[in-house]
């Protein structure tokens, strides 16, 4: 299987029958993938037009993760009742989640597709707990901020993480989309990524007191790249930089399987791609070691009632800091062994 031509499993052609479709009343549906064993079924609500994905996977419903309640804009209902059969039920309840919806179901309709065998129920409800984690948060637009540093952790991986590490392991590590845990986490290891696409050397924004503190029985690094930013011409889009990953994961389905699902926990998703189109040209990759002298402010340093502190280190003080790559790699592998 590539990745790099995407596969559509539900026609824009299908969506647009139900549109047209006359029936005023009740519900309106055309079933997708009919040479699956499950019963997989889009459609809509009339008079309202909600959308619907209605799922039935033939297996038992075993070994599924808890569903979360349904989310603002999505409707889940599960029915595990049945012996032999999990019926997973997705609605968009309102306006909010109707221009997700199609992605929605597409993304979902495509974990069943790619592996309709023994375990789909699970992986299915795990895609879908991933949506409903996305319309459940307060999201404003996607910014050039969060595109250059989802940038920036993509080529980490892509460059260093995953070729050392492996698929799996090295998508498991990365905990970006968290705000609470550096980028990446390898035990008592831990390297947190950022980008800068300032002139010259440029400089480290650090958005709290907390995010150069390691662990006292850990080890910090800082991965720092640098970007040059374009609205034409050559260099990569995000967009294209996620079809490269998906790409290089293309034979691990449950690593691109991870990796989808941390996709939307940092907020993109295929829409994000028709206005994030600058595009980047990496000018240098590098990592530091976060030492005693390393500058920095961390929590131990702060007067009583002083929190949430922003600040940003020159790159130019850092020299004595730079560590090859291989050295991280060496401390992972120890770690872990």
């Amino acid at each position: 299987m590539t990745t790099s031509s995407k596969i559509e499993y539900i026609g824009a052609d299908v969506w647009s029958a139900l549109r047209n479709d006359p029936a005023t009343s009740g519900s309106v549906r055309r079933r997708v993938l009919p040479e699956l064993a499950h019963d997989i079924f889009i459609g809509e609500h009339r008079p309202g037009h909600e959308r619907f994905l209605w799922l039935d996977i033939k297996e038992p419903p075993v070994g599924l993760p808890p569903k979360r309640p349904s989310s603002r804009g999505l409707s889940v209902e599960l029915d595990d009742s049945f012996a032999e059969l999990t019926r997973i039920r997705l609605t968009a309840s309102s306006a909010r989640a109707e221009p997700l919806f199609t992605e929605l179901a597409e993304n979902v309709v495509s974990v069943l597709a790619r592996d309709p065998g023994k375990g789909a129920a699970a992986r299915v409800l795990g895609r879908v707990i991933a949506w409903q984690e996305f319309f459940a948060l307060e999201r404003n637009e996607f910014s050039a901020d969060q595109a250059a540093g989802l940038f920036a952790e993509l080529l980490i991986l892509e460059q260093n993480i995953v070729p050392d590490h492996g698929a799996l392991a090295g998508i498991d590590a990365w905990h970006g989309p968290d705000p609470a845990l550096q980028d990446f986490q390898f035990g008592e290891v831990a390297i947190e990524v950022k980008s800068s696409r300032a002139t010259g050397l440029g400089a480290l924004r650090i958005s709290s007191e907390r995010q150069l503190d390691p662990d006292p029985a850990g080890q910090l690094y800082v991965a720092y790249v640098r970007l040059d930013q374009r609205a034409t011409g050559a260099g990569t889009t995000l967009s294209e930089k996620i079809a490269e990953l998906r790409e290089l994961l293309a034979d691990d389905y449950a690593a691109i399987t991870l990796l989808e699902q941390r996709l939307l926990s940092y907020g993109w998703h295929e829409g994000v791609a028709q206005h994030r189109t600058e595009k980047y040209v990496v000018l240098s990759s590098e990592f530091f070691e976060v030492r005693d002298e390393f500058p920095r402010i961390v929590p131990s340093q702060l007067q009583a009632g002083v929190h949430d502190v922003h600040y940003t280190v020159d790159r130019a003080a850092l020299d004595d800091f730079v560590v090859p790559w291989d050295d991280i790699r060496d401390r992972v592998s120890q770690d872990s062994g």
